[in-house]
This record gives C-alpha cells, structure tokens and sequence, in this order.
C-alpha cells in the first residue's frame, strides 16, 4: 500500500513539472506583453527645493522646523534628467550636459514664464461632381441616323450627375510657454548615473555664489 501511494505522488509531481515546461514553452523567455507592461522607477524624482533663513523663536520648542519663521529665501536646487542613448564616455558628457541644460531652463521657468493660449477651427469643404454618362443607342461615326417620330420622341441618350461633398472640420490648440532671462551664480552641485541609461544633475544657486558671481564680473569686466 505505500509503494502504491509513493507511485501516485511521483505521477503527480512529474505532471506539475511537464505543465510548467510547457507553459514556459509558450512564452519562451518570460516575455511580458506591452499593455501588460508597467512604469516603474528605481530612484526617486526630484525637482525644486527651496532653502529657507530662518528666525527661531525663544524657548526650547524654537529650534524645530515646524516652529522656523521662513524670514527670506538663501538657495534654490534644482534636479533634471536625461537619457545617455548608451553607455561610451562621449555619450554620458553629453548626457550629463543636456540634464543641467534642462534644469537651467526648469529653473528659469520657476522664476517667470509666459503661456499664450490659442485656438484655432479650421473648415476645409470640397465639392466633387461625378459624371456617367450612359448611352442607350450605339452609332457608329458612317452609319445614317433614321428616327421614326415614335424613336425621337423617346429618350435615347441620358447622363447622371453625381455630387460628392467631402467635409473636413479641424480644431488647433497651441500653447507656447517662453522663458528667457540671465542665471547669476548658478552652478552644478551633483552629477550622478541614476540608472541604466539615465543620468542626473543638480544646480543650486544661493547667496554666496551669487555674491562671487559679481565679484568675479567686476574684477574681470570685458574692456568696452
């Protein structure tokens, strides 16, 4: 009796395995579809992080940043990313150069930018007469035309016009958000491959790269 049940859990266990072999069979590779597929993302995003001075209160409760006062702003940091295309050293500086381009401009678009909104409807009408003409009597270029009065009183020769109207509505929205201006004292604080094929860079701008940015451009002030 038990060689008999041992036989039977091994049958059991040798039909799993061919089920899952067969199934891997049909999907060779573990492929997933893509409407299937999901976005993930394997590092946090980040954007626009203000930095505040701070005027504590008296106390022992004054020295958290629930009770800080945010008296004036003493530096921004702004994140950006962009794609490497591969993975060659020319490649990622390209990277790591568009990634700070773009968060120069998010930074611009922070500070000011303007948005013009437009809408624009378009009807394009297009009218197509059709001709078939159909002969009922065949004559031939040499052959004489005898009619009875009986035969000219009927309708020999007829056409039908057909009329095709083709109709077409298009409706536009264009938004255009601009935003130019000079950056002083912005400077990239963090460079960094975030992932495969994705890299990272933050700027920061603050009080004292800002003053250095003007002393800098007094003392080495192009000669007009």
């Amino acid at each position: 009796m038990k060689r008999i049940l041992l036989a039977t859990a091994v049958a059991l266990t040798l039909s799993a395995c061919s089920s899952v072999s067969l199934n891997k069979a049909d999907n060779p590779g573990g492929m997933t579809p893509i409407q299937s597929q999901k976005l993930t993302s394997n590092f946090t995003r980040k954007g626009i992080k203000l930095e505040f001075d701070c005027a504590f209160g008296t106390g022992a409760f004054g020295m958290t940043d629930a009770m800080c006062s945010k008296t004036d702003i003493k530096a921004i940091e702004v994140t950006a990313y962009a794609p490497s295309f591969g993975n060659s050293e020319n490649n990622r500086e390209n990277a790591f150069r568009v990634a700070e381009m773009r968060a120069k401009a998010k930074l611009r678009h922070f500070i000011q930018e303007d948005v013009s909104s437009s809408q624009t409807k378009q009807v394009i009408a297009k009218n197509i007469e059709k001709a078939n003409d159909r002969i009922k009597q065949r004559i031939s270029a040499n052959e004489e035309v005898n009619m009875t009065d009986d035969e000219a009183t009927k309708e020999t020769n007829f056409a039908i016009r057909e009329n095709t109207n083709d109709t077409v509505q298009t409706l536009t929205e264009t938004v255009r958000v601009n935003a130019a201006g000079i950056l002083r004292g912005v400077r990239a604080i963090d460079e960094k491959i975030v992932d495969r094929q994705t890299v990272q860079v933050t700027i920061r701008w603050d009080k004292d790269s800002e003053r250095a940015s003007e002393f800098f451009r007094n003392k080495w002030r192009v000669q007009q």
